[in-house]
């Protein structure tokens, strides 16, 4: 039986944006919960004893999301350069990790536990979780072993793999520390030495691309929040947040969008932010700020999935500055909303304007009955 784990979740995400502009695809949640949570809560229910997390870009944020569950099992976060392939993070920690071994992409969840032992007690070399699809890089030889055909593509090889890649073989390691490079390394190994597989005919949670991710509604329900005045307290007028000093959260008003998270929403933030166009506020420090923000709320129970930011000034007359719908009817068409079933809370009339101009519920924020309204 296999008892490590490794999960490779380094990658910058560009599929997954606007999501994983300010949080790394590993905690983008599937219905509430970060698919490394899933991933790992799933692999101490089957025994392994433990978990390397290979990270990159924005690692500081799994890293402390991690260690803040006090997990009983040992789980090690490895840090390396964000622009590394996954093969090349494997090999750049295989000092560390034991001959035998579970790797993990974080894009999949795979629910079936009982497949997923199957792959913790495979006695095979190498052993891939394949999924038949229409075109695919992998295909069943007369042997009946996975063979690993080519990167691109094809009708002709009807299956794709889906992580959770059993190794256990000294060879396989071999290659890839020669290629760096996972699916070059499955090619030239399937060409000389038998792959086992099992295969999964049931549905998987996939977070690897923004569309993929909606379709398949993982992004749970969405309440659409403005910033200044909801999540954190609001400069003077035509004054700007510019400094992380300055960051002053909304406590009451966060104790309250963490008991609509407990009732399954999720959030995105439509904001003005004219700092940019005047100079007070720089875009490196916007997104700075949106990433400590992301990552400070999810431990609150709160996850924001994406930052929709209006940075033109008052005088541009461009279209996505509140009150005018620009903002709103963006995050509409990107997450698949129905305009009458979403709401938008802020703090001023020109956010109910702007939520009733995109055919929106608008809330004024403080409001009496606000969660009664989410509960009926």
């Amino acid at each position: 039986m296999i008892t490590t784990a490794v999960i490779l979740a380094g990658g910058k995400g560009e599929r997954m944006l606007p999501i994983t502009e300010c949080q790394p695809k590993a905690l983008v949640p599937i219905f509430g919960v970060p698919i490394i949570k899933c991933q790992i809560d799933q692999l101490i229910r089957l025994g392994i004893e433990k978990i390397f997390i290979l990270t990159g870009h924005l690692g500081n944020q799994i890293e402390d999301y991690i260690y803040a569950q006090n997990y009983l099992t040992e789980v090690i976060c490895i840090q390396s350069n964000s622009d590394l392939g996954p093969g090349e993070r494997v090999v750049n920690s295989l000092e560390d990790l034991p001959q035998d071994f579970i790797l993990l992409y974080c894009d999949n969840f795979i629910p079936n536990d009982d497949l997923i032992r199957a792959q913790i007690h495979t006695t095979d070399e190498i052993s891939l979780i394949l999924q038949r699809r229409e075109k695919g890089n992998l295909r069943i030889n007369i042997s009946g072993n996975a063979e690993y055909v080519q990167e691109a593509r094809s009708l002709d090889n009807p299956y794709v793999e889906l992580g959770y890649i059993s190794m256990r073989s000294g060879m396989f390691r071999e290659i890839l520390m020669e290629s760096g490079n996972i699916n070059l390394s499955l090619k030239a190994f399937s060409k000389q030495y038998k792959i086992g597989f099992v295969e999964l005919k049931s549905n998987f949670q996939s977070v690897s691309d923004f569309e993929r991710y909606i379709s398949q509604g993982l992004q749970g329900k969405i309440v659409i929040l403005d910033r200044d005045g909801i999540l954190n307290k609001k400069m003077g007028p035509r004054k700007y947040l510019h400094s992380m000093d300055q960051l002053v959260y909304e406590n009451h008003n966060v104790e309250t969008f963490a008991k609509l998270g407990e009732l399954g929403y999720n959030f995105v933030v439509a904001s003005n932010q004219p700092g940019i166009a005047t100079g007070e506020v720089s875009p490196a420090f916007l997104s700075e700020l949106h990433q400590r923000m992301t990552s400070y709320l999810r431990d609150k129970g709160i996850h924001l999935l994406a930052f929709y930011v209006c940075n033109h000034h008052w005088d541009d007359m461009c279209e996505c500055r509140k009150p005018k719908p620009g903002l709103l009817n963006k995050i509409t068409l990107d997450f698949h909303l129905n305009a009458k079933e979403t709401v938008f809370v802020g703090d001023e009339d020109k956010d109910v304007e702007a939520a009733e101009s995109a055919g929106m519920k608008g809330i004024k924020f403080p409001s009496e009955k606000f969660l009664e309204y989410f509960q009926t």
